[in-house]
């Protein structure tokens, strides 16, 4: 505890009573402004930041709970994890050859089998996914929190508000993902592996064996893959013991290389060719993403976070020999420059910086507590500036916590989307046959039609040059087109355009699917996942369009199909 009052002459000036002429306690008067008043501020505006630290908080639960039971999609590709997480529910496999009735999307096997033992346990539905994306973000939020409390000093009262703070900037982190935290998606039971890795690493020095970090840092890499790199770079931060870091990089490589040998056997080679050969060929660098990565998703949504490690790095001068300078340092580098690598790539989405997000909210929260421990002890040239400084401080951390206040109401899908989506599945229920929706499969397999593939598994699958792969799933599809065995398909952009884009949809498919329209509530629009806009009809579907008094478009003077 501060001791606030240490003399009798203290307490007299506070009181008003100063000493009498002569009495040679002059010498001892203390400063004409006072730190009192501002330090009982300071004491009072704490809880205040303490609660706009959980405000963050507050607002993803609100926000998380209203999504968590919406029976349709809520991001694009939401409803293929389901299908495959559905897959191994009812003990399918994930990694097959690619099909034109299912192909798994590139990542690490720890999603799929996680939420598919949640959907066997919870029932068919997102329900199962998203539970298991809110409760790794809810354990992330806790093991941040905790991380702080245990990398901090001093007085508890402060380190609490610290690691308030660092669990309330990763919350903070929710709208500038695009509301990932709670979907169906892999990314909240990475981040929660990843930091259950680097806890593991910090204290593998004095509480735990490395190998129990390398064992950590298999699990993250069972979530996705990319994580390698920074494995091995943190697995080598404590360097100034090499036997221990030894153990820690060969155990994690050991561990890693076999797993992937196993899935890889059990598989049959398909593990490998979507874990490894799918991602090397999209490796397509933009460098537009790269450029405003940093400007655009850590400046402008944490710049006051990254100033005040800057000043804690700056007041407290960290000596790079202290092994815990070491792991922030490279835990914070490496996550960055693996976010920054990934942000380029074609596909990159407001996902993709979670780590550093994550990283960033553990030093955020370290360095508020060092920056308020150096101003309350420094010795100022007038030390009633000290509880100023703490209070500007708190001001100063709040910015971040708070200025990305959002309404949860504003990203809960309402009454009406989801009225448009039943709307569209009872539509696609009118076609007695199988459908084609490439950006809404679920949605298709929710009116009791066949699964397909939606467009980003396929584009994933046919870039890798392996014609033994391609050519089959290829003429997989020449084959459904040319026997028109679709009803319907459905696009979300002119046909021409899809065309343009899809290159694996044969070039005359518009022959063998003559007839365009509209699809009903095309024009009302659904801000969570694409809507299809235009269908295309073989003309078998003729007199049900007429009869149904669907909107068809004219192609010029031409008749598609004859009457």
């Amino acid at each position: 505890m501060i001791r606030f009052f240490h003399s009798d002459e203290t307490m007299r000036s506070l009181s008003g009573t100063r000493p009498s002429p002569g009495s040679g306690q002059e010498k001892h008067l203390p400063p004409a402004h006072s730190a009192a008043p501002w330090r009982r501020w300071r004491v009072r505006l704490e809880p205040l930041f303490a609660v706009l630290a959980i405000v963050p908080v507050v607002l993803f639960l609100l926000a998380a709970l209203g999504r968590l039971r919406c029976p349709f999609p809520i991001e694009q590709l939401e409803g293929s994890m389901l299908l495959a997480a559905e897959r191994v529910a009812h003990g399918l496999p994930v990694y097959v050859r690619p099909n034109f009735q299912f192909i798994p999307y590139m990542y690490a096997p720890a999603y799929y089998y996680v939420s598919g033992w949640a959907v066997r346990l919870l029932g068919p539905g997102f329900l199962a996914l998203r539970l298991v994306s809110l409760l790794s973000t809810c354990a992330s939020l806790a093991l941040i929190y905790f991380f702080i409390l245990l990398e901090t000093s001093g007085p508890q009262r402060r380190r609490h508000l610290a690691a308030l703070a660092g669990a309330g900037l990763y919350a903070a982190a929710y709208p500038w993902t695009r509301q990932w935290f709670d979907l169906g998606r892999v990314d909240s039971l990475y981040i929660l592996l990843l930091l259950v890795a680097l806890l593991a690493t910090r204290f593998s020095g004095r509480r735990l064996h490395p190998v129990v970090a390398a064992l950590a840092w298999t699990l993250a890499f069972l979530a996705k893959q990319t994580i390698l790199p920074v494995a091995v770079i943190m697995l080598c931060h404590d360097w100034k013991r090499p036997r221990r870091a030894l153990a820690g990089v060969v155990s994690f490589l050991a561990m890693a290389g076999l797993t992937v040998l196993l899935l890889d056997h059990v598989t049959h080679g398909w593990f490998r060719f979507y874990a490894f050969t799918v991602p090397r060929a999209n490796a397509d660098l933009l460098l537009r993403p790269a450029v405003f990565y940093v400007p655009t998703q850590l400046i402008a949504p944490f710049g006051v976070a990254l100033l005040i490690a800057a000043a804690a790095w700056i007041a407290t001068r960290p000596s790079l020999l202290d092994s815990r300078t070491r792991f922030y340092l490279l835990a914070a580098s490496s996550t960055f420059a693996l976010c920054w690598f990934l942000q380029g790539h074609t596909g990159a989405t407001a996902n993709t910086p979670m780590p550093v997000y994550a990283v960033l909210a553990i030093v955020f929260g370290v360095s508020l507590d060092r920056v308020d421990g150096w101003f309350a002890q420094k010795t100022f040239h007038q030390e009633f500036l000290r509880e100023p400084a703490r209070i500007l401080l708190l001001a100063a951390a709040a910015i971040p916590l708070v200025s990305w206040i959002y309404n949860p109401h504003d990203i809960i899908p309402q009454h009406p989307v989801v009225v448009l989506n039943q709307e569209l599945v009872a539509w696609l229920r009118t076609f007695p046959g199988d459908v084609y929706l490439p950006d809404n499969p679920y949605e298709a397999v929710a009116a009791g039609k066949n699964p397909h593939p939606d467009n980003a598994a396929l584009h994933d699958a046919l870039r890798p040059k392996a014609p033994q792969v391609r050519q089959p799933l290829l003429d997989q599809i020449r084959a459904a087109i040319d026997d028109e065995h679709f009803d319907a398909i459905a696009f979300d952009d002119f046909p021409a355009r899809v065309l343009n884009s899809d290159t694996w949809l044969p070039r005359d498919l518009e022959q063998h699917y003559p007839l365009l329209g509209m699809v009903p509530g095309a024009e009302i629009g659904n801000r969570f996942t694409p809507h299809p806009v235009f269908f295309l009809l073989p003309c078998r579907e003729q007199a049900l369009a007429v009869s149904k008094g669907w909107n068809l478009l004219a192609r010029g003077n031409a008749t598609p199909c004859p009457r």
